[in-house]
């Protein structure tokens, strides 16, 4: 354990953090963080509303934009809330908070394609267990790829909202006052906190979050930045709900999907309600990719 918070200390997502001129105990950098978020989503859900009754009263929004609007008010509300913070109280640059990399677009990229690829892992397992079936939907084809671009757009903002505060602002500004492993744990911790609300949340379900939030995180440490770690994140959610046909952490109304999906096996293996982040099969996904980045991490520090 000491030799890896030593590796992951060294992670430029750390470095960057030491530039925050606002010294926070762990209690007071967990309150600020909630109320940070809080405001954000408070502010972000007024926001949306009134654009939203704007949109309907002139009958000039379809219901796939009508997510996509609401992501991108909602969590880009809860973004400028924290640059705000970091560029204000904080007094430091916007892009310490995991924005330095040398190439932001191939960094999201690759992550774009680890995320697609591991829960295509965990959706192909379910189908060929019998688990899940999964039918194409039939829609005409051009008004589908418009829509899944629109719902697409939103989830690139919704997930660089919780990567640039939990990854890129939280898990640097705890590690000031504990060691990187706990911070990791801390947030992830937190991260399956804020899913706890959801529809057929499960312990299991909080117990995946809780992994996937250890994921994230360690892929982001690996990296030193969050450019691909929300390409990953954007990959998870848009292809669990909007090409699977899957509930995404609880929440089935997602807009446009390509397949549509029939859950037979056992909630134990499917996640129920929760979708498939409640089930066996992505734990066991989720435990072989971070033992995997881990060790990517300790062949990294030995070849340099």
């Amino acid at each position: 354990m000491k030799d890896l918070n030593l590796q992951f200390k060294k992670s430029v997502l750390f470095l960057q953090g030491e530039r925050s001129k606002v010294k926070l105990n762990i209690p007071l950098t967990i309150i600020v963080y909630f109320l940070l978020w809080m405001i954000g989503l408070a502010l972000g859900r007024l926001l949306a509303l009134s654009v939203l009754n704007i949109f309907e009263f002139t009958n000039n929004v379809s219901e796939n934009t009508a997510v996509a609007l609401r992501k991108l008010i909602v969590c880009g509300t809860q973004i400028t809330v924290f640059f705000l913070w970091v560029k204000f109280i904080e007094r430091r640059p916007v892009n310490s908070i995991g924005f330095q990399a040398r190439r932001p677009l191939k960094s999201y990229i690759i992550g774009f394609i680890v995320g697609l690829c591991t829960i295509t892992a965990v959706v192909a397992t379910l189908v060929f267990t019998g688990a899940v079936k999964l039918q194409y939907h039939q829609v005409e084809y051009g008004y589908m790829i418009i829509n899944i671009g629109i719902i697409g757009f939103g989830w690139i903002v919704q997930s660089a909202s919780e990567e640039i505060a939990i990854r890129g602002w939280l898990i640097p500004s705890l590690e000031k006052n504990c060691t990187p492993l706990m911070s990791i744990a801390i947030t992830a911790i937190i991260f399956g906190i804020l899913h706890l609300f959801s529809s057929g949340v499960t312990v299991l379900s909080f117990i995946n979050l809780t992994l996937s939030g250890i994921f994230f995180a360690s892929y982001a440490i690996l990296n030193g930045n969050i450019w691909g770690v929300c390409g990953l994140h954007f990959a998870w959610n848009f292809a669990l709900g909007n090409i699977y046909g899957f509930p995404v952490s609880g929440f089935a109304d997602n807009g446009e999907k390509i397949f549509q999906t029939q859950q037979i096996g056992a909630n134990l293996l499917t996640g129920g309600d929760f979708g498939p982040e409640g089930g066996l099969v992505t734990t066991i996904t989720l435990l072989i990719a971070i033992v995997a980045l881990i060790l990517k991490l300790r062949k990294y520090d030995k070849n340099r």
